[in-house]
């Protein structure tokens, strides 16, 4: 339905004072980030005059982040690098407590994982930022509460659909090597201890993913490559950091749908809990014993 001029204007003014150094976009009237080139949300060019410029630096060019196409490469060998290191943490965890060694070596790791990542964002970009949770899209989202939960229900949907067309793909082709690996349940705790697991793997996990992924990497590189390549190179940098040939092609359907969503909405959050519900499901399966 579209606005008289006068429910448009009030609706600009409100959104303007509500989101401080934010930006309408006058063609879709998603509301972009201080700095934007363009509207993540339609791809269209913003005025100069709603896009107040900021820079990475002096004599840089206007960018919508004051982190670089260098910044999120290092980011990503730094947090590799780190990621590496906890690799043989976890050995030592599963030394030391044999009797909950995979599960408590699962929750231990997924926080320092997501220390390492929120570590590596804060380095390489938002310390830069002039208001850091708005540089990485962690606000209100531009679309109204009904369009965000249908939005955030389709990218879910999306999501599981897709890994259960790869298995089911994969299994028919009898490709073991691209087989999606068993979950083990004894990567969940038992009884209220799985309480425990939810708040590693539903809450923590997608925050910190999110943030990283979506929200440091993807946000960089929209308004210099645009939204679909940076939607798609955000996807294959996600689904090779989890490291397992079986997991690639999913994760990556995965990672489409939650940059189409963090696109369209404007915020991560939508996308955490697209992740964090995805990742509930299966630990309550695995739970339920299914």
């Amino acid at each position: 339905m579209r606005r008289s001029p006068t429910a448009r204007m009030l609706y600009r003014l409100i959104a303007t004072l509500m989101t401080n150094s934010e930006h309408q976009c006058p063609n879709c009237r998603w509301v972009s980030a201080q700095g934007a080139l363009f509207c993540s949300g339609c791809g269209e060019s913003l005025p100069a005059a709603q896009a107040p410029i900021e820079t990475a630096g002096p004599g840089t060019e206007a960018a919508q982040t004051p982190w670089t196409l260098w910044n999120i490469t290092a980011g990503l060998f730094l947090f590799l690098g780190l990621l590496f290191v906890l690799y043989f943490v976890n050995l030592v965890i599963g030394f030391i407590f044999p009797s909950y060694g995979t599960a408590l070596t699962t929750w231990v790791t997924v926080h320092l994982a997501a220390a390492c990542a929120f570590f590596t964002v804060w380095v390489m970009g938002l310390r830069k930022a002039a208001s850091p949770l708005s540089a990485i899209g962690l606000t209100r989202p531009g679309t109204s509460p009904g369009v965000t939960a249908a939005l955030t229900i389709a990218a879910l949907a999306f999501s599981i659909i897709a890994s259960f067309v790869y298995g089911f793909v994969v299994d028919r082709l009898g490709i073991e090597a691209l087989r999606p690996p068993e979950i083990d349940d004894d990567v969940i705790f038992y009884g209220f201890g799985v309480l425990l697991t939810l708040e590693a793997l539903a809450l923590v996990t997608p925050l910190s993913e999110e943030v990283m992924f979506r929200g440091f990497v993807l946000r960089g590189l929209l308004n210099r490559i645009g939204p679909g390549p940076a939607v798609v190179s955000t996807a294959v940098v996600f689904s090779v950091f989890h490291l397992d040939a079986g997991t690639i092609i999913p994760i990556f359907f995965t990672g489409l749908a939650l940059g189409w969503l963090y696109i369209k909405t404007g915020s991560l959050w939508p996308c955490i809990v697209a992740h964090g519900s995805q990742n509930a499901i299966v630990v309550l399966a695995l739970w339920a014993g299914w």
